[in-house]
């Protein structure tokens, strides 16, 4: 069982025993069962002859088992992004768990990306920057990751590894099912590059000559990585030592955790590890370890206390790390002791109460009428380009705020706020005659703003539909494509109408749901005709927007304006001149 795995059957558990439901949904032969009060939904994925799409159609069927299931939260690893379509949905809340990202395998086992390995790197990205929380058992991979994919900080967090201690030393201390050598060493793990075999291997033989009783036991799958020419390799350093390597292949995990349990020492030699489970069950079992100074393990593994910790791809360090250990066993049965204590902090039931509370700082974001206003706080701005030639509406975007621009021009100086401002395109050229107060929800985009506005226009980050000003503060009141993401119209504008003067003008857009527009900007639909036809069904809006953006018809606005209590002034479209994409309304308080 991989890391994956290890985590779920650990986690999933623990969540039913303080009373939640859990539905995991993996692979294999299709079915409904039982475990352990979990409901495990297994899909047979469909074969299709093209690989990408093979995947992408495997993606979707899992988003249509998470609707069926009717999550309130969905947890899933970045690995092979298989909670992408979910992410993208926006349905419901996804908290994705870094575990090893395809692009860093790819990078450390120096393997050549094809198309689905491309394709598998952008949708794990992809499916991270749409979640509503990331989260990593080291801060070695939080960090890398987050760096390398740009993700927002305030939306990361570090949750240890949980394992169930207790199974792990039943099952250590059951009796080996197959013959051992009295003394040996222990590696566990995939037979792979990054896990440092090649460097075990070239340490071996000067181990072997000091201690000609001494057998090395590998556990794990070969994946036949580099085809095949990574094992010869192994095979060609252990030359002349062949009858005491033993390679076990993968085993059940009962049976390979006893093998574990009686091994003199375990060797991790991996050239960079997000975190490693077989250390801490290893470290569970009492085991002295010797694993790098690379990646997640100086995280939890205290050099000379709980373990040993040598240069990553170094086997002459190994060698030395190995043969001093074998020549101090009382050393080695010191520091097990103090890994098997240490291990401890990893139980499971001393996790999960991190893992239930991030799962509910995930749902914070998610308001009773289905808005998830998470997603305007988390690179929003990747969406929102309006200055980009290449964005399908950028002409449009400038004649709309030409005509705000023209609207207050000539005007007395305003103080005026600009709610949903994002990085400052109206606020800016404003500030030049208005004192401007720019309002938005997003820190990106107020840091941005920052670099764009004047020194003196104040930038203030509050939720629109909750601003943090009192009634009557502002003699114009401007918001520019905001109330399409807004669930509530008429909620929306009484609060703008709020903060607004007597005879104070309140403009805003809304985006017309007379979806004609839609065709004669047939980028915007990336001209797949699928998505066109999805896309005019719903009103204009994007198949992944479809459950937290609105639009609206011109007499849904009138009606909303009406009972907010503004009277219309104008109406200006924008657009094709049948089927207008936006209208700006100019409205006035009595």
């Amino acid at each position: 069982m991989g890391g994956i795995g290890t985590n779920t059957a650990a986690v999933a558990p623990a969540l039913v025993e303080r009373g939640h439901d859990v539905t995991v949904i993996a692979r294999g032969a299709a079915g409904t069962t039982d475990s352990r009060g979990v409901t495990v939904v297994r899909l047979d994925h469909r074969w299709v002859p093209n690989r990408p799409a093979e995947l992408l159609l495997a993606r979707r069927v899992i988003a249509a088992a998470v609707r069926r299931v009717r999550a309130d939260l969905v947890q899933a690893a970045e690995w092979e992004a298989e909670a992408w379509w979910v992410a993208r949905l926006q349905s419901v809340p996804v908290v994705t768990r870094l575990a090893t990202p395809s692009f860093l395998l790819d990078e450390l086992n120096r393997n050549r990306a094809d198309a689905r390995a491309r394709l598998v790197r952008a949708l794990e990205r992809d499916q991270a920057r749409r979640s509503s929380l990331v989260f990593a058992p080291t801060r070695a991979i939080l960090n890398r990751v987050g760096t390398k994919w740009n993700l927002d900080p305030d939306r990361l967090a570090l949750v240890r590894n949980p394992v169930e201690i207790q199974p792990i030393r039943t099952a250590g201390a059951t009796a080996s099912s197959m013959t051992l050598p009295e003394r040996f060493l222990c590696f566990f793990g995939r037979m792979e590059r990054r896990k440092g075999i090649e460097v075990l291997a070239a340490a071996l033989p000067t181990v072997f000559a000091r201690h000609p009783d001494l057998h090395a036991i590998f556990i794990g799958r070969d994946p036949g990585d580099e085809g095949g020419d990574l094992m010869r390799r192994f095979h060609r350093l252990v030359e002349g030592f062949e009858n005491r390597v033993h390679l076990l292949g993968e085993l059940d995990r009962r049976d390979a955790l006893a093998v574990v349990a009686r091994a003199e020492l375990v060797v991790l030699p991996s050239l960079w590890e997000s975190f490693g489970y077989v250390a801490v069950e290893s470290m569970a079992l009492a085991r002295a370890v010797i694993a790098t100074r690379s990646g997640g393990f100086p995280e939890f593994i205290e050099h000379g206390r709980t373990g040993w910790l040598v240069p990553p791809g170094d086997p002459g360090a190994l060698g030395d790390s190995i043969l001093k250990r074998l020549s101090d066993p009382a050393a080695s049965r010191r520091v097990g002791e103090a890994a098997s204590a240490a291990a401890d902090r990893f139980d499971v039931n001393a996790i999960v109460d991190e893992l239930v509370a991030l799962y509910e700082r995930a749902l914070e974001g998610r308001r009773p009428d289905g808005f998830d206003r998470s997603v305007y706080k988390r690179g929003y701005r990747r969406y929102f380009n309006p200055d980009e030639p290449r964005e399908p509406f950028h002409h449009l975007y400038e004649e709309k705020r030409d005509a705000v621009l023209r609207g207050f021009a000539g005007s007395d100086r305003l103080k005026l706020v600009d709610v949903g401002g994002g990085y400052g395109r109206l606020a800016a050229p404003l500030a030049r005659t208005h004192d401007v107060t720019l309002v938005d929800v997003s820190p990106e985009m107020l840091q941005q703003a920052r670099e764009t506005v004047p020194a003196d226009v104040e930038l203030v980050l509050a939720d629109a539909r909750d601003l943090p000003f009192a009634a009557a503060d502002f003699d114009a009141v401007l918001a520019l494509d905001l109330l399409t993401h807004l669930p509530d119209l008429t909620a929306a504008l009484a609060e703008l109408k709020r903060v607004a003067r007597p005879g104070a003008r309140v403009v805003f857009d809304t985006t017309n749901s007379v979806p004609l527009w839609v065709l004669r900007y047939p980028a915007y639909t990336n001209w797949r005709p699928k998505r066109l036809l999805v896309t005019l069904l719903s009103g204009g809006v994007l198949p992944e927007w479809r459950h937290i953006v609105r639009h609206h018809r011109d007499r849904e606005v009138r009606a909303a304006i009406a009972a907010a209590g503004l009277e219309l002034e104008r109406r200006e479209s924008f657009g094709p001149f049948l089927a207008p994409k936006w209208h700006l309304w100019w409205t006035r308080l009595p």
